[in-house]
């Protein structure tokens, strides 16, 4: 279990770099142009930050329990 959370903050850690370095760039790109609308290369970085800020927040939620925790009661969906 151990080794699956230190995996997963490891992916965390590598893909909130890789968001703030695109952010970084993005916000560098626009400011220097000051241009009304995005290039082609601006929209894939946006489209980038977004799945790069998707993956962060999943692992986040998605967190693996340590030895000892419970993952607590099983949810209860009414039957349809």
């Amino acid at each position: 279990m151990n080794a699956l959370n230190l995996a997963r903050q490891k992916e965390m850690i590598s893909d909130a770099d890789k968001l703030l370095k695109l952010a970084k760039e993005l916000n560098d790109e626009i400011a220097a142009k000051n241009a009304a609308s995005l290039t082609e290369d601006q929209l894939h970085k946006i489209a980038e930050i977004e799945k790069l800020a998707r993956s962060v927040k999943e692992k986040m939620a998605d967190g693996v329990p340590q030895a000892g925790q419970s993952l607590g009661p099983p949810a209860i969906f009414p039957v349809q």
